[in-house]
This record gives structure tokens, sequence and C-alpha cells, in this order.
């Protein structure tokens, strides 16, 4: 029994087998028949230009914005305003009240701090008791003086009494005047009890608070005046004599998509003590929004005679070791290698000086496919 059975497994064993061998054999003869009846590649390899006779391409357009100059030197710092002012009371007190905000745009006349004016009463208080006394004084000194005169004239009193009298006259109006100066003084000072604002501003720092007991002068917040700022950067002393004749532009860290024109306003004719450099101002010519205090600022500056065009990085080509992009002829869509000159490399942009105009359209994406053999296409993302 167990004979029969090892039998029938090596029979289909060998069936097995031989139905393999069989399928591989058919599948081999269709392939090779495939192979005879299709039609061998060419040795040129695939076509340059699967689109029929051009070639689909990006392309970039050389405008007036495109003029860029190349960045000689770069300087980085903060971004401050031009005109920062400390305030502080003209009186000394104690601060009752604080009515602004860090951050808070002021007007001018607005209330910033108030002392507690419980002082202030009391010296006006006293500055027009002073007042009244020394007219009282007066009074009874001139009525004094006029009765001295009779008496002189009958020869009753002696010439030095009556100058006695005539001196203390004239001591009383001296008293009157200096106790209308200091009623006048006090009511002043009156007014200095709150601190109100000289011109619009932002308030850039708060010093102090409710409750603190403040001396005459003593800076109590900052206020930014105007919304003019400056990048300040330091120089080394290589620059000091031509960075007037330098172009600058400022970026931002924060928004690296965002490039201002600056001037140069002001350059310290002092090294710093210790880095050697000399602190440079650079105001900001073009105004943009939601700028802060104190951001990553830095500056470019450049030669005026250092001018090229900004071009995409994927729309320079090489040729013989040359930079070269090439330019679309618009109605033929043909194109034409120009020679260029890289003036500075960017992140994603290129400085170049070339045969190329305003109005030029150059290829910016597929240069890799293009020859002077192909046409081109433009690819119009607007389709």
């Amino acid at each position: 029994m167990r004979r029969k059975v090892v039998g029938i497994v090596a029979a289909l064993a060998v069936i097995s087998v031989g139905g393999a061998f069989a399928y591989h054999n058919l599948q081999s003869k269709e392939w090779l028949g495939s192979v005879a009846h299709s039609k061998p590649e060419t040795a040129s390899g695939p076509k340059l230009n699967p689109n029929g006779s051009e070639v689909v391409v990006r392309a970039y357009l050389i405008e007036a914005n495109s003029q860029a100059r190349r960045a000689m030197h770069m300087f980085t710092g903060t971004l401050q305003p031009r005109y920062l002012a400390s305030v502080g009371f003209r009186v000394s007190g104690k601060i009752s009240e604080r009515t602004v905000e860090l951050g808070q745009h002021v007007r001018k006349g607005q209330v910033l701090f108030r002392l507690n004016p419980d002082d202030s009463e009391l010296q006006l208080r006293v500055a027009e008791a002073d007042q009244v006394s020394a007219m009282s004084m007066l009074k009874q000194a001139t009525a004094e003086e006029a009765r001295l005169i009779q008496l002189r004239a009958s020869g009753s009193v002696s010439q030095s009494d009556y100058d006695l009298a005539l001196s203390t006259r004239d001591v009383a109006i001296a008293r009157v005047d200096g106790a209308a100066r200091r009623l006048t003084l006090a009511k002043n000072q009156r007014t200095y009890f709150d601190l109100i604002a000289d011109t619009d501003g932002l308030v850039t720092s708060i010093q102090a608070e409710a409750g603190q007991v403040v001396a005459v002068g003593q800076p109590v917040l900052q206020i930014m005046q105007n919304d003019e700022l400056e990048v300040v950067v330091s120089l080394p002393e290589g620059l000091v004599g031509e960075v007037r004749t330098l172009s600058a532009i400022a970026t931002l860290w924060s928004r690296s998509e965002l490039k201002l024109r600056a001037e140069l306003r002001e350059l310290s004719p002092i090294a710093d003590s210790a880095s050697r450099t000399y602190d440079a101002k650079f105001r900001l010519l073009d105004q943009a929004n939601d700028l802060a205090i104190g951001m990553t600022a830095s500056i470019q500056l450049s030669d005026p005679k250092e001018s090229g065009i900004t071009v995409p990085l994927t729309s320079i080509s090489s040729r013989n070791d040359q930079p070269i992009v090439w330019r679309i002829e618009p109605h033929t869509g043909k194109v034409e290698a120009v020679s260029v000159d890289v003036m500075e490399y960017r992140s994603d942009t290129a400085i170049i000086r070339g045969e190329l105009q305003q109005g030029d359209r150059i290829v910016s994406a597929g240069v890799q496919r293009i020859d002077e053999n192909v046409k081109v296409r433009v690819w119009d993302t607007r389709l």
C-alpha cells in the first residue's frame, strides 16, 4: 500500500514539472515573436521635443523692476526710531495715576501721568497768603510815608525818619512783586502735576508706576516721536571714506521678501573703543507696515555703477563653461543663446549682465531641453 502512494506522488510531481516547462517555452516563443515584429529603436534615442514641433517651457519677462545692483557689503544691525525722548515731571511728587500703556499711540496734549495734587494745593494757598500779606504791608508803608511827608514839612520829624519810611515802602513794593511771581509759579507748578504729551508718538517704555515717588526730571516713560525709523549698524574703518557714495537697501530677517530703500543719515566720527567700528544710521526712505522697534535688519551696500538684471536661477545654462540664457523670439518661437556675466548668486535668483533689454523674454525652466534647433511654446498658467 505504501508503494502505491509513493508512486502516485512521484507521478504527480513529474506531471507538474512537465507542465511548467511547456508553459515557459510557450511564453518565450510569444516574447520572441513580439520582438521580431517590433520596430528597433533608433540610435538617436528619445525625441528632444515630445510635443511635436515645440517644447513647452516657462518664461521670464524682463521688466523695469528687474534691474538690481550687486551687493558689495552687508552689515546687520537693529531697527531703531530716529526720535526717542525720555519724559519726566518738572516737579517732584507721588504718582497717583498712569493713563497710558506700553505700545500705545498718544496724541499731543494727552495726559500721560498724574501726580498727587495735595502738596501743590498747599503751595498755592501759601503763595496766595504771601501775596495778601505783602499787599497789606505795602498799604501800611505807603500810608506811613505819606504822614511823614506832612510832618517833615512842619519840622516835627527828622530827615532820617522820613528816609526810613521811604525805604520801608520800597521794600513793601518789592515784596508785593515777589509774592505775585511766587503765586504765578505755584499756579504753573499745579499744571505740571499732569504730565502732558508734547507731540504725537508711540510709547516704547514705561519706567514708573502709580504710587511711586519721583524726583524732578526723573524719566517715567519713553516716547518715539513720529514714525520715522532707521537701521543702526557698525561699519569698519575701511568703508568710512566711501560709504556716502554707495547705495543702501535695508532688509529684515523676519520679512526677507521686503526690501526698503535707505540712505545714510549719520556716521559717528569716533570709533567704538571695543570693536573699533563706527556707528552708522540709515534712514528708511520707503514705508512698510508692521515694523517693530528692535527688529533685526541688514544694510546692503552696493555701487550704483555695478547694476544688472535679476533673473531666476533656473534660467541660467552653460555652454563651453560660459553662462548663457535662452532668449525667445516672440513671433517665431525660436530661441537664441545670449552670453551673460553672473555678478551675484542669491537664494533663488541671480544678477546678470549681458545684451538683454526690457521686454525680452527668456526661458526660466526647461533650459536642459533647449538648443538652437527647437522651437518653444511658453506654458501659460492661466490655461
